[in-house]
C-alpha cells in the first residue's frame, strides 16, 4: 500500500521516540505535531528533492515561450547573431537538469543540453533564457505524493523530517544529531541505488554522468 503524507509524518514522529509524541490523523488537525508536520514537510521535501536528481521526480515539461531577443557575438571577422528565447519558468521545477528541443528519454539526455540562464524580468517574472527552439525542460519536479517515491527515498526523508521535527518538539541536541546521522546514511544509500536505474551501457549518458 502506498504511503500518504500523513503516513510519512507518523513514521518520522515514531522515530523521534518519547511518550509525549503523538501520531496524527491529518495535517490539518489542531495538535502541535500536526502543525509542525504541515510546516516542516514541504520545506524538508524541497531540500531533499533539490539535493539530487531522483528518477521518480524527474519530469519533462514543454516550456511556454514568452518572447525572443538577440545576442551579438563576434566570430573572427564576422558578426554572429543568435536568437535567444525567453521561456516561463515552471512553478513545479525545483532543479533544471537539461534543456533540449526534443522529447523522449527524459529530454534526450544522450545529447548535450543547450546552454541557458535563469533570470528575472523587470516585472519580477522568473524566466529561462536559451537559444534552444521549442524547448523541452528536463527537471526535478516538486513530487509531493509519497505514493510515487522510491522506498529508499521515503525511508531517508522520514529520518530527515524526524530530525527537523525534533528541533521543534523539544528533542535534545543529541537525539537531533543521531536522527540527522541516520538521515545522511539513508540518503547516501538511496542515491547509490537510484543512480543505477535506467543506465544504458551502449551509449554515454551526459545526464547520468551528471548524477554521479
Amino acid at each position: 500500500m502506498a504511503f500518504s503524507q500523513v503516513d510519512v509524518c507518523n513514521l518520522a514522529l515514531s522515530r523521534m521516540g518519547g511518550q509525549s509524541i503523538s501520531q496524527i490523523t491529518s495535517l490539518g488537525e489542531a495538535s502541535t505535531e500536526a502543525r509542525q508536520c504541515a510546516i516542516k514537510f514541504p520545506y524538508v521535501l524541497r531540500s531533499a528533492l533539490r539535493a539530487y536528481p531522483w528518477h521518480f521526480a524527474t519530469k519533462e515539461i514543454p516550456l511556454a515561450r514568452l518572447g525572443a531577443g538577440s545576442i551579438e557575438s563576434v566570430f573572427k571577422d564576422n558578426i554572429l547573431y543568435q536568437v535567444l528565447q525567453y521561456y516561463q519558468y515552471p512553478e513545479e521545477c525545483l532543479q533544471i537538469l537539461a534543456i533540449n528541443p526534443v522529447t523522449g528519454k527524459k529530454g534526450n539526455y544522450h545529447a548535450v543540453s543547450f546552454d541557458y540562464t535563469v533570470e528575472r524580468l523587470p516585472d519580477g517574472t522568473k524566466v529561462i533564457v536559451s537559444s534552444c527552439p521549442k524547448a523541452i525542460l528536463t527537471c526535478t519536479s516538486y513530487a509531493d505524493d509519497p505514493g510515487i517515491w522510491d522506498s529508499l527515498f521515503t525511508d531517508a526523508f522520514a529520518w530527515q523530517l524526524a530530525a527537523e521535527l525534533c528541533l521543534s518538539l523539544g528533542g535534545s541536541p543529541q537525539i537531533v544529531q543521531s536522527l540527522q546521522e541516520m538521515a545522511n546514511r539513508a540518503f547516501e544509500k538511496a542515491k547509490s541505488l537510484d543512480c543505477k536505474e535506467g543506465a544504458i551501457a551502449s551509449r554515454t549518458s551526459y545526464y547520468l554522468e551528471a548524477r554521479k
